[in-house]
């Protein structure tokens, strides 16, 4: 009789060693299913592997954005218009500094242009249309609902939107006026920074219309010393930093269209080859991440709230390689100081901003930077 038990042991033992082999070798359990089949996915294919040869140091942000947007809209845009109003809006920001004998050729009379466009209505003779200032939109301004809501084409057509798309917009009009500026990052925000002839830096917050200092940004009780000397925030993007935020835009709105493959991994991966600092492409991938071993956890139909469960998946060498790739990943963004910032306490820190002495301090600096162009046209 132990004879016979012994016996049965082992073919049991072969059975499961077995069973898992064959579980090992089905990579469909492995990898999240292929989107690539599903109308629509092969927009944002064409335009990653258009995104591949660009020249990482020399590119129009212009056509870069435009690219990832049309492609979240199955190439319906119209490229010959948007590029006929960034244009006409170029003109008509130089023909206002002429109106008011700036030297357009002034980095600094140029970027304080560019904030006037924004944040104060203008009319420019010879032009019949009054433009009025970009206002903020509060509604689904992360995109929860609605993608196309983070988009610069969105802005163009409403006159409003919100810390993505207007930065955004800044740079493609500050590239078109031949202006030098760069998008720098804070928690679940981003802003433009500029340098005017004698050295001095400006923060220019588009959401509010306002000037902030460095110490503003720095007090919204989210960015810690292990983040700033990480590089996460409020670092000046070079263009290789921007291309890398594209990829992670790309990424973005593919996810948001159609969900997780391995396309969303594939973005990620190159944006933080361009890039590894970049807490957005790593919190992309960390996503990833744990949506695969979601996934693969399912189809092993291991339950995970057990002690038994939790167990179970050591028997699955490649589903414990997915679960410690993913903490590899949290590990990353560990470390690298990043908190999360709860959507009630950015409302809280972006409100702060309409304080009366944050405004008091937004047009001391305005007068400042003001009193600069006065000086130089004269």
């Amino acid at each position: 009789m132990n004879e016979v038990d012994q016996h049965e042991k082992l073919r049991q033992e072969t059975l499961n060693s077995v069973k898992y082999d064959i579980e090992e070798f089905r990579p469909s359990i492995y990898d999240l299913p292929s989107l690539s089949k599903i109308p629509g996915t092969e927009y944002y294919t064409e335009v990653f592997d258009k995104m591949l040869h660009i020249d990482v140091n020399n590119y129009s942000v212009k056509d870069v954005n435009f690219d990832i947007e049309n492609a979240y809209f199955e190439n319906k845009l119209d490229k010959v218009e948007f590029d006929k109003i960034i244009k006409q809006t170029a003109e008509f920001i130089l023909a206002k500094m002429k109106e008011k004998n700036f030297d357009i050729n002034s980095n600094t009379a140029k970027n304080f242009m560019l904030f006037e466009f924004f944040t104060q209505p203008i009319q420019v003779k010879g032009f019949k249309e009054k433009h009025f200032p970009i206002k903020y939109d509060f509604e689904d301004y992360w995109g929860r609902e609605n993608w196309a809501k983070m988009f610069v084409t969105k802005l163009l057509k409403t006159n409003s939107g919100q810390c993505h798309s207007m930065p955004l917009l800044y740079l493609i009009l500050a590239e078109a006026i031949d202006a030098e500026a760069y998008l720098a990052l804070s928690p679940n925000h981003s802003y433009i920074k500029f340098e005017d002839e004698k050295g001095k830096w400006y923060n220019l917050e588009l959401t509010n219309g306002m000037f902030t200092v460095s110490s503003f940004i720095l007090n919204n009780g989210f960015i810690t010393a292990e983040a700033i000397q990480n590089k996460l925030y409020m670092q000046n993007l070079s263009k290789k930093e921007m291309l890398s935020q594209f990829y992670t835009d790309l990424a973005s709105g593919y996810l948001h269209k159609f969900g997780y493959d391995d396309f969303v991994e594939q973005v990620a991966n190159k944006a933080l080859e361009l890039n590894p600092n970049s807490i957005n492409a790593n919190m992309v991938k960390s996503n990833y991440n744990e949506a695969r071993l979601k996934y693969v956890i399912r189809k092993l139909g291991i339950n995970t709230q057990t002690q038994e469960g939790r167990e179970k998946i050591l028997n699955y060498p490649k589903a414990v390689e997915i679960l410690q790739q993913m903490h590899a990943q949290y590990s990353i963004i560990d470390e690298s100081g990043f908190q999360q910032m709860p959507a009630e306490a950015y409302e809280k820190w972006l409100g702060s901003l309409r304080a009366a002495e944050k405004k008091e301090e937004s047009e001391k600096l305005a007068k400042q930077f003001k009193g600069t162009i006065i000086k130089l046209k004269n």
